[in-house]
């Protein structure tokens, strides 16, 4: 199914009782029975299913298609908007929707669903109650979001570990390096400093440029 699609269709409405009949015996096999929801030790025995390690660009895709609020867990409700987003119904399914979706993604960075993705991406991997995302994070989680090939990614990686002052990136930093590394070529030779970009932006480009 392609992106806009998917995207089109992320308000879905509530499971049919096919849907929930479909959910069920994936959810149970991993899902914890006290509370009724997959945790920790349930993701990762589904990312062994999968072959996938917890790091996987994909399995943040899988969390993007459910609306997962937490991290780490999947309500019932979230794995049935899952199948309802995916039309997935076994691992192998799972994973080649994954896959697919992940490799659109990578191919449509300036897409609206790439734009939907990037922004729950920072959402879903907040600390509960805090507005900004832990540098230790934003270290780990901006090489898995943007495609392998990305220029922007790697500079700035290099300018955040230079620059020990930043410990964190807010929301509107983080949607800005989208539109930025979208619009700014990679020699910064279109940046116009009097744009109304983040002054961490302002800084990243000055840093490059010396």
């Amino acid at each position: 199914m392609p992106l806009k699609d998917l995207f089109t269709r992320k308000k879905a409405s509530p499971a049919k009782e096919s849907d929930k009949e479909a959910a069920s015996p994936m959810f149970d096999k991993y899902h914890d029975p006290e509370d009724d929801k997959i945790g920790p030790d349930g993701v990762m025995a589904l990312c062994n299913d999968m072959q996938m390690e917890p790091t996987d660009v994909r399995l943040l895709v899988l969390a993007w298609q459910m609306r997962a609020e937490s991290q780490g867990y999947f309500s019932r409700g979230e794995w049935q908007h899952g199948i309802m987003m995916m039309g997935f119904d076994s691992v192998s399914s799972l994973v080649s929707c994954l896959t697919k979706l992940r490799d659109e993604l990578f191919r449509s960075p300036r897409s609206q669903a790439f734009k939907d993705f990037y922004r729950f991406a920072f959402r879903y991997s907040r600390t509960p109650g805090q507005k900004s995302l832990e540098i230790d994070t934003v270290k780990l989680l901006l090489p898995m979001v943007f495609p392998p090939s990305h220029p922007h990614v790697a500079k700035l990686l290099v300018f955040l570990e230079q620059t020990p002052a930043v410990r964190g990136l807010n929301e509107d930093q983080w949607v800005s390096f989208l539109l930025f590394s979208n619009e700014i070529q990679e020699d910064f030779a279109n940046f116009d400093p009097n744009d109304a970009w983040p002054s961490l932006l302002d800084d990243f480009v000055a840093h490059n440029q010396q």
